[in-house]
């Protein structure tokens, strides 16, 4: 968890009586990446040992290259010069090979990143993935609730924020607030907006909060996908996604956590990889407003994988 010591590590063990529902969502649905919800009993655990999982080779090792990605970004700022979407985001994935493990890259991944949320999965339906996500989706704490507004990047940690980048930031956060109230939240609060700082790149993120009586199933799919991770309007921009991204996302920019009684956590499954006997899969995006520039964008999906993958060849 996010603030947590390196060793306080946590797994599940299955068992329809238990206490703690663990879900792990895709960032669209389809039949080879169904939504998983295990259920059983939390407990405290020590990192695998490198060899734990069994690992399969990758079917194919190829992503989009800089000139498709780039295809795809001036016909998204089309749209958006027709009026047919305000953002969309566009994401790819490179191909790394490795000799190292995904326990060994898990260790190190819960060192690098003590205020992210560090996960690894197996399962037989979903493959292996890691992660390291900075973006919380949803926490609940009886019947008070919190979730962020989170985008914008920046590799630069002195350099200033930018009109454009508020504006993105900003839009999803109307987007969330509007979606809350909308479906009777109560108390909606937000923040202005912070630097959010991950590795050797920062955000902007504006936390929001709010009361409800309903479970957080209800805010869950209120809130997914927000612009963040999709677009506005949501369905445009899903469509747009579905047409002109090379490869299917699969669990990348869906969501994991876990629900028990009285609280929940739940976050968007970013800087993420999938894992092979071969390699890994490691995925970025970024928002497309208007006035982005292509070259640009393709440079911050550039530096978001490079922070992915530290460690990941050495």
């Amino acid at each position: 968890m996010p603030g947590a010591d390196v060793d306080e590590i946590w797994t599940i063990d299955l068992d329809e009586a238990g206490a703690t529902l663990f879900h792990f969502s895709p960032f669209s649905q389809a039949e080879n990446v169904p939504s998983l919800m295990l259920r059983g009993h939390k407990r405290r655990t020590k990192t695998p040992a490198s060899g734990t999982l069994e690992l399969h080779p990758s079917g194919q090792k190829s992503g989009a290259d800089k000139e498709a990605h780039m295809q795809a970004i001036n016909a998204a700022l089309a749209s958006i010069a027709h009026g047919e979407l305000e953002k969309v985001v566009l994401s790819r994935s490179e191909f790394w090979e490795t000799r190292l493990s995904p326990e060994t890259l898990f260790r190190s991944k819960c060192e690098m990143y003590p205020d992210a949320m560090v996960y690894l999965l197996a399962h037989p339906d979903a493959g292996i993935w890691l992660g390291a996500s900075p973006e919380l989706l949803l926490r609940r704490s009886s019947d008070q609730f919190e979730t962020v507004s989170l985008a914008g990047t920046k590799s630069d940690l002195s350099a200033q924020w930018t009109e454009k980048e508020y504006r993105e930031q900003e839009m999803v956060t109307d987007f969330i607030t509007g979606r809350l109230e909308s479906a009777g939240a109560k108390e909606v609060r937000q923040q202005m907006p912070q630097d959010r700082t991950y590795g050797s790149i920062k955000h902007l993120e504006s936390q929001i909060q709010f009361s409800s009586n309903d479970d957080e199933t209800v805010w869950l799919n209120e809130l997914h996908p927000t612009p963040a991770v999709g677009g506005e309007p949501r369905q445009a921009a899903l469509s747009f996604i579905a047409s002109h991204e090379k490869q299917g996302r699969g669990y990348y920019a869906g969501f994991l956590g876990w629900s028990e009684t009285n609280e929940a956590s739940f976050f968007v499954n970013l800087r993420c990889m999938e894992c092979f006997s071969d390699g890994f899969r490691l995925f970025a995006g970024g928002g497309i407003v208007s006035g982005s520039d292509a070259a640009e964008e393709w440079e911050e999906t550039r530096a978001k994988i490079d922070t992915i993958r530290t460690k990941l060849n050495r």
